[in-house]
This record gives C-alpha cells, structure tokens and sequence, in this order.
C-alpha cells in the first residue's frame, strides 16, 4: 500500500476514521471555514503545501461554493470526489442525493457537532431579532426547503444529534426525516480505484470548475 494523506472536513472526521487503514497521515479542517470560500481555499492549499512524503493527497471535499477552484498540487498528486458538497459522500452516491430533490435539507452528527451550526445560528438570529421575528426570518431564509433529512452514519452521540435536528426542523416549520447514511463512496475516495467518480490533479496543475458539475462524466478538467 503507498503513502497516503488525507485533508478533509472534520463533519466526516468519526466517518473517515472508522475507515483509514493505519499509516494514513490524517488532517481536518474546521467546518466553519465554509463560510467563506477564499478563507477554506487558502486553508486546503496551506494543507497541501505541508503535505510532504506522500504518494497521493486525499481531499474529503466537493466544490464547497467554489473553494477548491484554483488549489494547485505542488509535488503530489490530488485525488477529489466528484460531489458539490459533503452530503453524497455521507449517503454514498450522488444518485442517493439526487433522490430527495433540491428541497431537501440534511443535517448530520458531524455538522451539528461543529461550533457554527444551524441550531447556534437559529440561536443567535432570535437573540439579535427578538424571538417572534427572529423565527420569522429563519422561517423565510428556510422557505425553499420543505424537509430536513437526517443522515444516520453510526457515529457517537447519533441520537442526541438526531433529536436536536428534529426540534431545529419544527422550529422551521420543515417535516422531518432520518435517512441511513452509505460510507461505499468514502471507502473508495480512501482505497480506490478512484475512476469516473473523482478528479486526479497531477503535479504542477491546477484545479479548474469550470463545466465540472455534471458528475457522470469522465475525464479530468484541470488546468
């Protein structure tokens, strides 16, 4: 087995380590650096360039709102899930995603684990606003979504986050659901064989989005 280093979010850190054969050189970054692109962009690219030693670099990311656009691979090669976002590599493909529509919102252990989450915003929208506004606001900024689906990963402290994400969804006037949650799409990002369903960034080249949305087809765009 090669050398591998893995830089992800930590939303799937308990995931991505119930999954890592030993040796793995294992790196997360906070989930709150997806509020802005250019700040994660800046941080994943630090990460690379410190990477060192390895034969590939995993990136336990998707397009993240553009932040993977422009990321060079310096000496190694970057192995990066075809997905927008983490919510396919948590259900397994992006057809399991497909399958909910664009009004479907999902929360997992991992999101809610973090320090900016839904739940803290909620929070802090009623404290600035008042309570009866401030449920008026999220209620509206939430107005496109008609469920809140909650991704079962096996991780610990599932059922505590699960009744947390249940309240939040009413608290929105969103219906609430639980869905089981696949780690085949990790599992291959870790061990292979990374075919159609990833891009490889050989040395020297640079990350390009550009027509990179449709996840079916094959082929790297880098630039």
């Amino acid at each position: 087995m090669g050398r591998y280093t893995v830089i992800a979010c930590k939303v799937m850190e308990e995931e991505i380590l119930s999954l890592a054969p030993q040796g793995y050189e294992l790196h997360f970054l906070n989930s709150e650096l997806h509020r802005s692109p250019e700040r994660l962009r800046q941080a994943l690219q630090e990460a690379i360039d410190c990477a060192s030693g390895s034969d590939f670099i995993l990136l336990g990311y998707g397009l993240c709102g553009g932040a993977l656009e422009g990321l060079r691979a310096r000496t190694t090669p970057l192995v990066i899930p075809k997905v927008d976002d983490c919510i396919p590599l948590l259900l397994g493909s992006w057809e399991a995603r497909r399958q909910w529509g664009l009004d479907t919102y999902f929360l997992s252990a991992g999101w809610l684990a973090g320090e900016d989450n839904l739940i803290r915003e909620y929070e802090r929208c009623l404290a600035r606003y008042g309570k009866e506004r401030g449920r008026r606001i999220m209620r509206h900024l939430f107005c496109h979504y008609r469920r809140l689906m909650f991704i079962n990963t096996g991780r610990l402290g599932e059922e505590v986050a699960k009744e947390a994400a249940r309240e939040v969804a009413e608290k929105l006037g969103l219906s609430f659901e639980i869905t089981s949650g696949n780690k085949n799409y990790l599992r291959q990002l870790l061990l292979g064989p990374w075919d159609y369903q990833f891009w490889k960034v050989q040395p020297g080249q640079e990350v390009l989005l550009a027509g990179l949305h449709d996840c079916s087809a094959g082929g790297n765009q880098l630039r």
